[in-house]
């Protein structure tokens, strides 16, 4: 129940419980709950400014669970529920809270499906199909996505890019050839030429590399490894700094990170060998690199299956 409801419920109840009193009664006497100084007042509650959260809030000191509801413009109610909290809502500094994923997306000037899906955590494959779009996907602004709960998370930020500074890995020479994994793939060129710091897969600290890192002078050319479609250019995933992902034929999404300059937009068409960054060390890296990721699909594949 509303805190505004319990009040005017109570004053009802009063009101009625009045009516029938018998004998006219004493004024309340009100109980000053507060110094009586001149110069001290009952300090206000401080307003809270809406902000766009994101998928996650990180709880800084003075937090509550209301406070943060109202500035993330979020039910309190599923902001707790989306974090199995319970009454009376306990917080510790430093916690990160999901955000409940909204039942609808308004597409805005410049986003694309994919970029949605990525801002949610869905695969833009399954967001077409939960709305009946179709390729090319091309929407239009204003346009309301629905979005499916319980959906599967899956995107690139669900995993740690700076594996390459915890883990070093030997590897064939760039040079050498290797057939494609899959039949009906994509023919994949190395984005640059240079030693494999840290290979694909599980690593023994327990974190996990879903590509490759290449080493790489800073300002060097980092090109498509395949003919396709720029459909994300930016910052926005932690961790990854200087981000390119460009769609190709047969369902496969190539992911350049760690670049210190995007030479392309989102939407742009790309051909193999064309030189859409140069590498850096953005993100979580500390020394040039480019973290090179494929993937079929949704699901990542080691690159070294794949590069020619």
């Amino acid at each position: 129940m509303r805190l505004s409801t319990l009040i005017c419920l109570i004053a009802a109840l009063c009101a009625g419980l009045a009516a029938c009193a018998t004998t006219p009664r004493e004024p309340a006497r009100v109980e000053n709950r507060y110094p009586t100084s001149a110069n001290t007042r009952p300090t206000p509650p401080a307003r809270v400014t809406p902000r766009d959260c994101g998928s996650a809030y990180t709880v800084q000191r003075g937090d509550t669970l209301s406070e943060i509801a109202v500035m993330c413009s979020v039910p309190m109610e599923e902001l707790a529920a989306a974090n199995s909290l319970y009454r009376p809502y306990t917080l510790n500094v430093g916690q990160v809270l999901s955000m409940p994923r909204p039942l609808m997306h308004v597409v805005q000037r410049g986003e694309n499906l994919y970029r949605i899906g990525l801002r949610y955590g869905i695969p833009f494959q399954q967001l077409a199909g939960h709305n009946g779009i179709s390729a090319p996907y091309n929407l239009e602004v204003g346009q309301q996505i629905r979005l499916p709960q319980g959906a599967t998370v899956v995107n690139l930020a669900s995993r740690d890019p700076s594996a390459s500074s915890r883990s070093t890995a030997s590897s064939p020479p760039p040079e050498q050839r290797r057939p494609p994994a899959t039949s009906g793939s994509p023919r994949f060129d190395w984005p640059v030429r240079g030693s494999v710091l840290s290979s694909f897969g599980n690593k023994p600290d327990g974190g996990r590399n879903d590509g490759i890192n290449i080493a790489a002078r800073a300002g060097e050319s980092v090109r498509a490894a395949a003919a396709g479609q720029v459909v994300y250019a930016g910052s926005e995933l932690a961790g990854y700094g200087q981000l390119v992902l460009v769609r190709h034929t047969g369902g496969f999404v190539t992911a350049y990170a760690h670049n210190s300059r995007l030479l392309v937009s989102e939407g742009d068409q790309v051909s193999q060998g064309q030189v859409i960054a140069e590498a850096g060390s953005t993100g979580s890296v500390d020394r040039p690199q480019v973290h090179f990721e494929i993937r079929n699909g949704v699901n990542p594949v080691d690159p070294m299956n794949y590069l020619q």
